[in-house]
């Protein structure tokens, strides 16, 4: 009697081990995304390929019509230089579509950039 009372107890703390160690039926724990987490403020560095200066950088959350304020403000991002710039979305979103103006009054747009992906960005026409 006491060895099936031990085994028993042996049994049961075995499952109950197995429990909370991951026995059957268990997920699989999520492997980490790789790069910065998605939302919130992104820091970018756009680098100027471009012969002509940068003279805004506006964005918006992709396929809004909502543009942001210039990021660059007060800069000048003048060609084969890089300025960093913080984008900030507060729904938390990646992907963005930018709008370049240059010096010479063209704009430049580019869709669907994903800033959580890379945190380098570099401009060439």
């Amino acid at each position: 009697m006491a060895n099936g009372l031990l085994f028993r107890s042996c049994t049961i703390a075995a499952l109950a081990v197995a429990s909370l160690v991951g026995g059957a039926g268990a997920q699989p724990a999520p492997s980490p995304s790789p790069g910065p987490p998605p939302g919130g403020d992104h820091v970018v560095r756009f680098t100027n390929g471009a012969k002509t200066a940068i003279t805004a950088i506006y964005v918006a959350p992709s396929g809004s019509k909502d543009m942001s304020d210039d990021l660059l403000g007060k800069q000048t991002a003048n060609a084969g230089k890089t300025v960093t710039l913080k984008i900030r979305d507060p729904q938390g979103g990646c992907v963005f579509d930018i709008q370049l103006l240059m010096t010479n009054g063209d704009t430049v747009d580019r869709k669907g950039v994903n800033v959580c992906q890379s945190t380098e960005y570099a401009f060439t026409p």
